[in-house]
């Protein structure tokens, strides 16, 4: 009742205190850094004495953990995945000023934070809670199935996180299934008009923000790092501090068995860009790394073909009109335009000019690497001759090495 400031997200005044003793708006939900002075009772009985409360979650009492949400592990996940690529060299504003707006907006366009709910449905959700008992008729601790019904008939009820804190019942039965507060509810609620968190989506938010920074790491790049270890994914539950408890069907969210697939992450990330109505992307020009003639070098070295060969990549990129701005620029939402995947494209781009010159039938191939092979004999002067067939054999000895490498740890 004392505190009459106005809420700086939707300018109401309607608070309510947290368990930690923090003011939040009833009517957003936002959540200040101003606290409560709570009081003990400690010298004179039926008064309190005046304490400042830190805000934190509510302890439990019986392993020691905190209350935590499963977008709250996601907002982790993230955030340790976008440290890692600034280890790795890229922008620094993308954690800070990319990722998290992005971040942002798909809480609030998912309806977990940032938004406006009607109050009425917190009193529903409590009734249904209220007049529903268990197998063991205990109303306290409603039943799994029962919670089943609940996110089936309140589906964008449990798309707020503020539901969980809202209904100790709800949050007692969540924490027996789940370390986190809803993890129980977030598998089982509808999503099929919304786009539900998963680790792969954590993939396709961190390449969102590298588009648009415009940062010369491919899709294919991002995936390699995740592979190697030098991004979180696989274990990244080792990263979570040791308040957030990770169990039950948190671990069915958090913890994967497999490494990312490129569609599926690409995917995910055009649904994400149009799902969160993103304007156009900044523009892929010539000089900008991702354009295919930069990336054709790039391979073209790695691979180690000819530099000459880029003469021709970039004819061929001209001559089709793959290289405009308007072709390769993302427009989220915009089906009229491609949706292009650059380092599958540059990869396409250097096949079609290896069939061009040396057809790649599995005969005429071999045929010019022997005629090669006899030039470079009688070569005495000059640059000698490429020869398919050497190049083969040298690059499928390493891929071979390398392959086996792959499966041995995707085996492990």
């Amino acid at each position: 009742r004392d505190f009459n400031e106005r809420c700086a997200q939707c300018s109401e005044v309607n608070w309510g205190l947290t368990d930690g003793g923090r003011f939040y708006c009833r009517s957003c939900h936002n959540v200040t850094e101003r606290t409560r002075e709570v009081v003990n009772t400690d010298f004179i009985s039926n008064t309190r004495i005046q304490t400042i409360s830190k805000g934190l979650r509510k302890q439990e009492k019986t392993d020691g953990g905190c209350e935590w949400y499963v977008c709250e592990g996601f907002q982790l996940v993230l955030k340790k995945q976008a440290e890692a690529l600034e280890a790795l060299g890229v922008c620094p504003q993308m954690k800070d000023e990319i990722l998290c707006n992005f971040w942002r907006r798909y809480l609030q366009k998912s309806k977990q934070a940032y938004c406006k709910r009607p109050a009425g449905e917190t009193v529903k959700a409590l009734s249904v809670c209220d007049s529903s008992t268990d197998v063991d008729s205990e109303p306290e601790r409603p039943s799994l199935l029962h919670l089943l019904s609940l996110s089936e008939s309140e589906g964008d009820l449990q798309t707020d996180c503020s539901f969980a804190s809202s209904t100790s019942k709800v949050s007692e039965s969540t924490s027996v299934y789940s370390g986190s507060v809803d993890g129980s509810l977030y598998l089982m609620k509808n999503q099929k008009e919304k786009l539900r968190m998963t680790m792969p989506m954590t993939l396709s938010f961190c390449y969102m923000a590298l588009l648009w920074l415009r940062e010369p790491m491919t899709l294919s790049d991002l995936l390699r790092f995740v592979v190697e270890g030098h991004i979180p994914y696989l274990n990244v539950f080792q990263h979570f501090p040791e308040k957030m408890k990770l169990c039950g069907l948190d671990l069915k969210i958090f913890c994967v068995e497999s490494w990312p697939v490129y569609e599926e992450v690409y995917n995910k990330m055009l649904e994400l860009a149009a799902f969160l109505d993103l304007p156009r992307f900044p523009d892929i020009t010539d000089s900008c790394f991702l354009h295919p003639d930069m990336l054709c070098m790039k391979y073209l070295m790695e691979a180690n073909l000819p530099d000459e060969l880029h003469n021709w990549t970039c004819r061929v990129v001209k001559k089709i009109c793959i290289g405009e701005s308007d072709f390769l620029t993302l427009v989220p939402g915009n089906k009229s335009t491609r949706n292009v995947k650059y380092d599958v494209l540059a990869a396409a781009v250097i096949v079609v000019v290896l069939k061009l010159l040396f057809l790649l039938d599995d005969h005429y191939e071999w045929l010019l690497s022997d005629f090669a092979e006899e030039r470079n004999k009688n070569n005495k002067e000059g640059g000698s001759y490429f020869e398919f067939k050497k190049w083969y054999e040298v690059i499928k000895c390493s891929l071979d090495v390398e392959q086996k490498k792959l499966d041995e740890e995707r085996a492990k």
